[in-house]
C-alpha cells in the first residue's frame, strides 16, 4: 500500500514477471509455444500437413466469401481444423518426448 492508501499491484502483476523464467506461468507458456512449434515442423510430413490444413481452411473461407458456401461451414471447418491440430500436436509432442527419452537420434528432416 502506498501513502494514498492504494494498493500497488503494478509490481505484482507487471510484464517483467510474465516472461523469462520457467518458475512462472509466462515462462511455461513460452516453453509450451516453442515445443509445439518444434513438434509441428519436426518432419516434412508434419510441415506438409500444416500447409494442407491451412490451405483447406483458406479455400473454404474463400468459398464463403464468394457466397458459394454458407457461413456455418466456414466455422465448422475452422473448429475442426483447430481441434485436429491440437490433438495431433499433443500426440507429436508425446512421441518426440518418448523418442528423446529412449535415446533416439531423431527423425530424418
Amino acid at each position: 500500500m502506498n501513502d494514498s492508501g492504494i494498493w500497488r499491484t503494478s509490481a505484482l502483476f507487471g510484464a517483467s514477471l510474465a516472461v523469462g523464467s520457467d518458475s512462472n506461468l509466462g515462462g511455461l507458456m513460452l516453453n509450451y509455444f516453442r515445443e509445439t512449434q518444434e513438434a509441428r515442423f519436426a518432419t516434412s510430413a508434419r510441415r506438409i500437413y500444416g500447409f494442407v490444413s491451412a490451405g483447406f481452411v483458406v479455400a473454404v473461407m474463400a468459398l464463403v466469401f464468394a457466397d458459394l458456401a454458407p457461413m456455418w461451414i466456414s466455422w465448422a471447418t475452422f473448429a475442426a481444423s483447430c481441434v485436429l491440430d491440437a490433438f495431433l500436436t499433443r500426440k507429436w509432442i508425446r512421441e518426440d518426448a518418448l523418442e528423446a527419452y529412449r535415446g533416439g537420434h531423431g527423425r530424418i528432416r
